[in-house]
Parts: structure tokens; C-alpha cells; sequence
């Protein structure tokens, strides 16, 4: 039965308390599941939840998770696959504090997201049903507990009375899905969710829609057709410009009408074909010397001052719901122009503008050729067998199993150790890398809420070991088993926090850290089993140290997820190595 089947023979029963009200009107909103780590402030949902079931009311989904930071990622997983915000609950500020870390990620990544809280009960009397029975209950109250937050979400409010109910809820999934998109917060005290709804009767649709998307200025678009056409050697730097199926097509065809490259610098999503003509790779910083006209689509860093930054007499142009960046405290980098406006209708517009094929066919040609260099020269595959597992070489074999047995039907989430130079992913829409803020912690339940989302695809998770332990492994396969998703979890374990060492080699590359065999702050030995963590939740565990070992051990793990139906873990112990990934 389909779920607007399923809603419309669920019997009509008006909602008696403010819980009630609350989560019919999430169903009724489009919220899949909410998400949800509870405490004492839960019981009136609990109760809503449970004379749901027993009336046949369909609500949200709830889904258990066993540590808030997951619970975000999971949500945040779910949306960047569908598109669609969903719920998340928490136990006031001690829920919402242990929920920061993803919640910024989701911020720095435009996820929208409702993200609620509990409130610790506002009375003390008792006169009201609700009121602070538990020790807890003073100790546990914030002063102002959306400022711990406030920077990171677009909106933040306390419901104060059930007759807010309807606006208070509109408005929040409105603001967050008003480009540029994002997470916001609602606070929900625990007298207030257990109140009588009253008389007044909520809407069967929304009563706030989400604002028009912005669209770039005529003039502007004037302005970039007439540099385009001037340019020699223009260039395109994009980091989220795949967000939407919409956003990868238009950006491919405008890097086809103006035959120029791409650089998919530090990617969250995928735009163009890693096998496209124009796919320059995953380094801007070699191409910024010969470029004359750079367009930064949708990514906040396009590249590193200290290593390099465009000519002098490059023009720089921003493309995006929010060029700038406005919510970033500091970004110097170079603007001759800044177009707000979505990349699929901005960059559609320009590829209209675009001079005939056969004017560039000679640019086409010459940078299809050095792209297809380029690739070549990066690619080392799995046909030779280092003496140490590497991380080039674990990507390669990734790459070639994945390739072989799933194709399209696989969806990579990284959280950074991938080596992408040898992947080979030729779709958008299946590759989604960490948020630019780098909280770590967020790959294991992403992935998890992203085959949440996609039940019939194959979901591939790639790990560090610090990152591995960050995610809450033990809740992480909890929730994989509780919920049936099995997901092909893959540790690069280097036993090293490389990424610390890296940032002092960088200050001090001849200081007496850099000739140290284990130098302070960058060591995570001994190793755990990780394999066994996953196997704690009837997964399927395998721990890998040779080379020779590593494909029979990617062909069994994958067997585990596709013919069991669970998950497998694959604990790759990595040569000790600070190299920096793509």
C-alpha cells in the first residue's frame, strides 16, 4: 500500500493535546520520520505516539537513535537524498549541546532540517500536568537554550501556547526550506506539548510556503555572457553544485556550451561525470595559473591563498544562492561579481548564451585532451599490488568491485579518506562528501539515513578510524540493525590522527615534531578491533592487513549487504601514513 493510500484511509481523529497537534501536523507537512533521542521531557509525545497506534492515526515515523550527534547526521542523510526536511527531538539542552557538532555541518551544508528540543518544565507548583517532578529538572535549565545555537540555525523559537501550534510549525519548515536552505530550531516545554489543543482546528495544508528561490539579475547575466565570451581560458570550481539533479544537468551543459573545465574542489555532491571530456579534476590550484575567467559555483573555499590563488588579471565571479557567504565570519576570497540565484536556472540561462559549438570546438578539443591526461597520470587502478595496504590502493580496489557489481545503483558517503582521483562515478546524485566544517562523526549515520532513503540502493560508507570512532559506532550499528539498513561500512585505519600531524608539518616542516616516529596528538594506537563493534549488532566483521586479502574481503563484505541483508564492516589497517587525501 502506498503511504497517500495509507493516509487516506487512516480514520480522521481530532488531535486532544498539543503533542497530538504537533505531530499530525508534521504527517500532514510531508515529514517522513522524526528522529529522536528522548528524556523526561517525551511524555506527552510518548502518549501522543501511543494512542496513534492504538486509533490507527498515521504520524512521522519514529526512529530510536542511541546518540543525538547520529541522530542529526541521519536526518541529514535522508535530506540530501530526497530533498525533503525531516524532524529531529532531543532532550532539551543536554540533547541539544550533544547535537551541535552535526547540527553546524547541516548549517555549513544548507541541509533544512527541523530540529527540536524538549524544554525543561517552566512550572514547579505541580498545578499543572507536566510540571517538574524530577531533580533533574532545575539543574538542567538554560537561561537562553537556543544560544548555544543560535549562530548555526536560521530561526530559532520556544512555543509558548497550543494555539501557536499550526504557525509555529509552518513557519519553521517554511524558513528552513527558503533558499538558502537550512536547519532550525524549536523549543518545546513539556506543560505546553501536554495542553488541550482547544476549539480552533489546524489547516489540512500548510499556511506558509517556502519563499521563491532568488534569481540572478538580468543585468548580471548580461554582464558575465559578455566576460565568457572574452575569455581564453576560462575555468569552473564548484564544491555543491550537484545538490540537485537540476543543478548537475544545467552545470554540465554550461561547461559544454562554453567548452570549459571543471574542478570539483573538496565536492559534497557530485555535479559532472568523473569520466566527463571537461571533468579537470579535484586540484584548482595548477589550473588557476592559466585561467583568465574563474566561476566559483556553489563552494565556500575555492582554493587555498597560501598555495596559489588566480592571476592578477583573472576575473573572479561567485555564482550561488548566497554568493558570499554571509553567515561565514571571515571569506576574503577575490569577487569581481557575485550572482545570487540557483545553480540550475542561473547557469541554464548562461548555457542559452552560449556562441555555437563549432566557435569553441578547438577549446573543447584541447582541454578534453589534457583532462583525459590529467586522469591518466592520477589513476594508478588495482592492477599492481603494493607491498602495504595504501589508501590509494584501497580506493582503487572500492572503485573496481563497486563498478563491477553495483554501477549505478551505488551511493557513496565519504567522510574524507577516499582517494577520489581513482573513483569513477559517472552519475550525480551518488557521491556525498563531509560538510565543509569538518565535524567529524557524520559519515556512519549519514549513511545510514541515506539508505533509509534509498532501500534499494547499495550504500557505501567510508571511514577514517578517528572519524569511525567520532560517529558513535556502537548506536551507528544499532540503528543499522534495529532498522534493517544494511550499509557497507569501510575504515581507512592508519592508527594515526594524520590530519593534526599534517597542520604542524605545515608551520614546522624542519621543527623536531616532524622527526618524530610518533609525534604528540597524532597517534591512535593500540588500534581496536572495529570489525567486532560492527559484529556486536550481528554484522559482518573483517579485518584486513595485506593487500592480497583485500578484494576476497570487499567481495564478502558486499555479499553480507546485498544477499544477507546486513551490514558488514571492513576494518582496513592502512600503512602509517600522513598523506593528505583528495
Amino acid at each position: 500500500m502506498k503511504a497517500a493510500d495509507a493516509k487516506q484511509m487512516a480514520p480522521e481523529v481530532k488531535p486532544q493535546t498539543t503533542a497530538e497537534a504537533y505531530l499530525a501536523l508534521l504527517a500532514s507537512r510531508g515529514v517522513d520520520y522524526l528522529f529522536a533521542n528522548g528524556g523526561t521531557d517525551f511524555a506527552p509525545i510518548v502518549e501522543a505516539y501511543a494512542k496513534a497506534s492504538s486509533q490507527g492515526v498515521k504520524l512521522p515515523e519514529p526512529v530510536i537513535v542511541p546518540h543525538e550527534n547520529m541522530g542529526v547526521a541521519m536526518a541529514h542523510g535522508y535530506t540530501m537524498i530526497t530533498g525533503r526536511p525531516q524532524a529531529m527531538m532531543v532532550h532539551v539542552g543536554m540533547g541539544t549541546a550533544n547535537s551541535i557538532n552535526c547540527i553546524i555541518n547541516a548549517s555549513r551544508q544548507n541541509i533544512p532540517m527541523l530540529f527540536t528540543a524538549g524544554r525543561t518544565p517552566i512550572t514547579e507548583s505541580g498545578d499543572l500536568p507536566g510540571a517538574r517532578n524530577n531533580y533533574i529538572h532545575w539543574a538542567q535549565e538554560h537561561f537562553d537554550q537556543g544560544g548555544m545555537l543560535r549562530e548555526f540555525v536560521k530561526w530559532d523559537y520556544e512555543l509558548r501556547h497550543p494555539e501557536q501550534i499550526e504557525t509555529v510549525v509552518d513557519r519553521a519548515l517554511a524558513i528552513a526550506k527558503s533558499e538558502p536552505t537550512g536547519p532550525v530550531y524549536l523549543t518545546l516545554p513539556r506543560e505546553t506539548l501536554g495542553m488541550p489543543t482547544g476549539k480552533r482546528a489546524t489547516s489540512a495544508t500548510t499556511t506558509q510556503v517556502n519563499a521563491t528561490p532568488p534569481a540572478a539579475d538580468p543585468a548580471a547575466l548580461d554582464e558575465l555572457t559578455r566576460m565568457l565570451a572574452a575569455a581564453k581560458n576560462p575555468l569552473l570550481i564548484t564544491a555543491n553544485g550537484g545538490r540537485t539533479p537540476e543543478g548537475a544537468r544545467a552545470l554540465t551543459r554550461f561547461a559544454e556550451a562554453w567548452a570549459m573545465p571543471v574542478v570539483h574542489y573538496r565536492p559534497r555532491y557530485l555535479a559532472l561525470s568523473t569520466e566527463h571530456p571537461l571533468h579537470a579534476g579535484w586540484e584548482p590550484h595548477a589550473a588557476l595559473k592559466e585561467a583568465d575567467l574563474v566561476i566559483v559555483v556553489e563552494c565556500d573555499v575555492p582554493w587555498i591563498p597560501s598555495q596559489g590563488g588566480p592571476r592578477a588579471d583573472a576575473k573572479v565571479v561567485h555564482i550561488g544562492a548566497d554568493p558570499l557567504f554571509t553567515r561565514y565570519p571571515l571569506r576574503g576570497f577575490r569577487t569581481d561579481m557575485a550572482v545570487t540565484g540557483l545553480v540550475a536556472p542561473t547557469l541554464s540561462a548562461l548555457a542559452d548564451r552560449a556562441p555555437a559549438a563549432a566557435t569553441l570546438k578547438a577549446r573543447h578539443d584541447a582541454t578534453a585532451k589534457a583532462c583525459e591526461a590529467l586522469r591518466k597520470s592520477q589513476r594508478s587502478g588495482c592492477a599492481t599490488m603494493p607491498k602495504m595496504l595504501t589508501t590509494k590502493y584501497t580506493t582503487a580496489c572500492i572503485n573496481k568491485l563497486i563498478n563491477e557489481k553495483c554501477g549505478e545503483d551505488a551511493i557513496f558517503v565519504n567522510e574524507y579518506p577516499l582517494v577520489l582521483e581513482e573513483m569513477e562515478i559517472r552519475t550525480p546524485g551518488r557521491y556525498f562528501g563531509s560538510a565543509p566544517a569538518g565535524g567529524l562523526g557524520w559519515g556512519l549515520g549519514a549513511a545510514i539515513g541515506a539508505k533509509l532513503a534509498a532501500r534499494d540502493k547499495t550504500v557505501i560508507c567510508t571511514v577514517g578510524d578517528g572519524a569511525y570512532m567520532f560517529g558513535n559506532p556502537t548506536a551507528a550499528h544499532f540503528t543499522a540493525r534495529a532498522m534493517g539498513l544494511p550499509v557497507l561500512f569501510i575504515v581507512y585505519n592508519n592508527a594515526r590522527w594524520a590530519a593534526v600531524h599534517r597542520s604542524t608539518l605545515a608551520m614546522y616542516p624542519d621543527g623536531t615534531a616532524s622527526k618524530m616516529q610518533q609525534p604528540p596528538f597524532a597517534t591512535l594506537e593500540p588500534s581496536p578491533h572495529f570489525e567486532k563493534v560492527a559484529e556486536a549488532s550481528d554484522g559482518c566483521g573483517i579485518r584486513v592487513s595485506r593487500p592480497e586479502d583485500l578484494m576476497p574481503a570487499l567481495e564478502k563484505a558486499l555479499h553480507a549487504v546485498q544477499v544477507e541483508k546486513r551490514q558488514a564492516l571492513i576494518n582496513v589497517e592502512l600503512e602509517v601514513s600522513y598523506v593528505k587525501t583528495s
